[in-house]
């Protein structure tokens, strides 16, 4: 009973990091990380605005401390609860320098708002989970330090958002900040792992082919990150979308392209391998696939000038991927 309770809130939590993963990654592909500048409201509203409206100083308006406005092209944050005058009154009022961003674009601060909000309500089942962890740690130890590692990781992630809200997108914090994501899904996986029943074991060799497959997808999608640090940047820099391809230096993205035909190589060994040995792989299937529409998906990007909408499935569907070559080997691994 407690094994099964773990195994659905570790479930119920993978869903929310996924969730997380891919509101994150819309968040990039519009440009909306700066869409809320402070952290962790949104211009100092729990609810953020729609409207300029709502950040235009007037006379006779009431504001409370941390609340923002836009005026002459700069962002200022109330200093205490207060209503306007017939002026504006400097001495109620702070400039906002944390960094030089000062647009207000709606449609990307509620892109970023929803972000935040997918991201806080997966601390719900992560808690949870860390809960009926502790609370068994007496039967199975392992639950409990895997559980409150995952709580322990998203609450860093909730740090390092913060971080990189105010360092306005500092690129190495977003690339710690995905890796970061990347070992959630790993604990919780493996969490599930230990708390499903049944015998799995595979042949030496299918198993050192999906440890080395599981190693090739992690560090490939390192180089991807790296490689969208530098799109993000051509595109900030004026680069039109169907050029940054072109533009784009160093040796990093080349890496990138190649190192998928060594993973569309090393799957196919694993393949082979699986049907040597007649082993039955839990996922091997929809893996396949999933590497499969990878490959096809980053070709489409690479030659259709990376179409906003084809970025979010590509990095969810390299998280899946890493998932379904994780979870088998987490299965063969545990004790019973």
């Amino acid at each position: 009973m407690r094994s099964a309770r773990i195994r659905f809130w570790a479930s119920t939590s993978l869903v929310f990091i996924f969730l997380v993963i891919l509101a994150g990654s819309v968040v990039r592909a519009t440009g909306s990380g700066m869409g809320c500048p402070d952290w962790p409201q949104c211009f100092g509203y729990n609810i953020p605005p729609t409207d300029v409206e709502t950040l235009t100083w007037r006379e006779g308006r009431s504001f409370e401390e941390g609340q923002m406005i836009l005026l002459q092209d700069q962002f200022w944050v109330a200093t205490s609860d207060f209503t306007t005058g017939e002026e504006f009154a400097p001495e109620n009022w702070a400039l906002f320098d944390r960094h030089d961003y000062n647009i207000f674009n709606p449609v990307h601060t509620w892109i970023e708002f929803i972000n935040r909000l997918i991201g806080a309500l997966s601390g719900l089942p992560v808690l949870a989970l860390a809960i009926f962890g502790v609370w068994g740690v007496r039967r199975n130890v392992w639950n409990a330090v895997l559980a409150v590692g995952v709580l322990f990781l998203l609450l860093f992630e909730a740090w390092l958002g913060k971080i990189v809200v105010d360092g306005n997108l500092v690129p190495n914090q977003i690339t710690i900040h995905m890796m970061g994501s990347v070992a959630i899904v790993l604990l919780l996986l493996a969490l599930r792992a230990r708390n499903t029943e049944g015998e799995f074991s595979y042949p030496t060799s299918v198993g050192r082919a999906l440890v080395a497959l599981l190693v090739m997808v992690v560090f490939q999608i390192f180089l991807g990150t790296q490689t969208r640090e530098l799109v993000d940047y051509a595109l900030e820099h004026g680069v039109m979308r169907a050029e940054v391809i072109e533009s784009i230096e160093g040796i990093m993205p080349k890496v990138h392209r190649s190192f998928a035909w060594g993973i569309l190589l090393m799957t196919s060994i694993l393949f082979f391998l699986q049907r040597k040995h007649r082993v039955s792989i839990p996922g091997f299937g929809p893996l396949v696939f999933a590497i499969a529409m990878e490959w096809a998906i980053g070709v489409v990007l690479f030659f259709t000038g990376l179409p906003k909408a084809m970025q979010p499935v590509h990095l969810v569907l390299s998280i899946g991927i890493l998932a379904s070559i994780s979870y088998p080997l987490f299965l063969a691994a545990r004790k019973s």
